[in-house]
Formats: C-alpha cells, structure tokens, sequence
C-alpha cells in the first residue's frame, strides 16, 4: 500500500512546482496556442535594452501549416499604449510606407489577460512574467481576409486570444 502512496505523494508534490514554473516565465520566451485554427503565438527576446521594439514574435500555423508571420510590439507614446503589427514577408532594411502597408496583415493593441481576476491589461516589458493569454483583436479577420489566406494551409479563421501554452528554454 506505501509503494502505491509514494507516487501519488511525488504528483502532490510536482503539481504545484509545475504551476510555479509557469508563473514565473517572462514573455520573450512565453509561447501561446489559440483553440480554433490552432495557431501558434511564440514570443522571443529583443536582444537590446535600446531597441525600439519591446517585443518580437511569430505567429505560427498548425502542424502542416504554412503560416509564418513575423511581428513586433512598439510603445507609442501618445496613445499610451503599445501597438501592435503583424507583417508577412516585409522587406528588410529601410522600406517605403507603402511597402510597410502592403506587407502589414495586423495591427492593434495587444493585450495581456489574467484568468483569474480576469483583469485585462497592456503587455508587460521585457522579463516580466508572461500572462494567462494574450488578446489580439481582430487578428483572425485580418489573416482570413489578407492574400495570404489561400496559402497560410489553415482551414479555420483563427480567433483572437491566445492561451498561455509553454515556456520555452
């Protein structure tokens, strides 16, 4: 009976240590997963403490999916709030605003979401703790409705939050 009771002691034991892993998780290496397409929303590190991007991010398709789109948040001083965009294949270096436009799937303010107070917020900075999940409003609509639907291999409009999955290490 105590050899059945050990096990069962350790998952006691474990359960909440896995919780408190999660907690303590900062952004740049927080990834999230939305329930209806199934895409993927990883966040990663800036790598500058001068960058004028707080965070940086890719959006994912589902396993066989093509999706890949790159993101950044930038602070925007007279909203008071970030702004969020989303991009596909922009050019690199200086581009034109109307190349900046033509490659912009999304952009919007990006919000951080706490299950249990239901609290929503602006994404913290850089190392601190990643939310419950991450609202984009507007980012399923945007992706259905941009050229590259035919070709992203999704076969549902993705929705607009996406939930804490893992920490990346």
């Amino acid at each position: 009976m105590s050899a059945s009771f050990k096990p069962w002691l350790l998952t006691l034991y474990l359960v909440p240590g896995m919780a408190m892993a999660q907690e303590r998780c900062p952004i740049e290496k927080a990834v999230f997963v939305e329930a209806d397409a199934g895409t993927v929303l990883s966040f990663r590190p800036v790598g500058s403490d001068a960058a004028a991007v707080s965070h940086l991010f890719t959006i994912t398709g589902s396993a066989g999916g093509k999706l890949k789109l790159d993101g950044h948040v930038m602070y925007n001083e007279e909203a008071r709030r970030p702004a969020g965009m989303v991009m596909n294949n922009c050019p690199e270096g200086d581009a034109t605003g109307a190349e900046l436009r033509a490659c912009t799937i999304w952009t919007g303010v990006p919000y951080a979401l706490d299950k249990a107070t239901g609290h929503i917020d602006i994404l913290g900075a850089e190392g601190t703790e990643a939310p419950d999940a991450v609202l984009m409003p507007g980012i399923g609509p945007a992706i259905r409705h941009s050229t590259l639907w035919e070709k992203s291999g999704l076969k549902e409009v993705p929705w607009d939050l996406y939930e804490f999955k893992e920490c990346k290490a």
